[in-house]
């Protein structure tokens, strides 16, 4: 069996170098990708990711997760030297991209942390550091600090 790197993505700017990190892994074991995103079911913010807000909450995850795919979909078409599925998926990304990498049979996972600290990382936790805490497989992290 192949082995297969689980790459999840939340879509924010430091997004690339996450996906440009576990692409560079993929080819050096000789491996398949599938990078996910989770759109979170909830939504704590909505200011420049819409010009016009839809009325309903199914709306705003159906519009949400179909950007995602519309920029997975230029990824997995930039990266071709590599064999690449891609999905998105709405719900909690703390379990989700868990569940996704049991599912997958995925042997490394590689996400990113936004580097929050203080108020900022007691209230809205870490994705991150959830990931790791429960994950059965190798995580590689991918700091992005602001700055950096």
């Amino acid at each position: 069996m192949k082995n297969k790197v689980l790459i999840a993505v939340d879509l924010s700017e430091s997004s690339e170098a996450v996906i440009n990190k576990g692409i560079e892994l993929a080819i050096k074991m000789n491996a398949t990708v599938k990078i996910i995103s989770i759109v979170p079911i909830y939504v704590d913010y909505l200011q420049s990711q819409m010009a016009l807000v839809p009325t309903s909450w199914d709306e705003i995850y159906t519009a949400q997760k179909e950007a995602a795919l519309k920029e997975l979909t230029l990824v997995k078409e930039k990266h071709k030297e590599v064999a690449m599925d891609i999905a998105v998926e709405i719900g909690n990304p703390k379990y989700d991209v868990i569940e996704q990498a049991k599912k997958e049979e995925a042997n490394y996972m590689v996400v990113g942390t936004h580097g929050r600290t203080g108020w900022s990382h007691a209230l809205i936790g870490s994705t991150a550091e959830y990931i790791i805490r429960h994950s059965s497989i190798p995580v590689l992290v991918v700091p992005m600090k602001k700055g950096s």
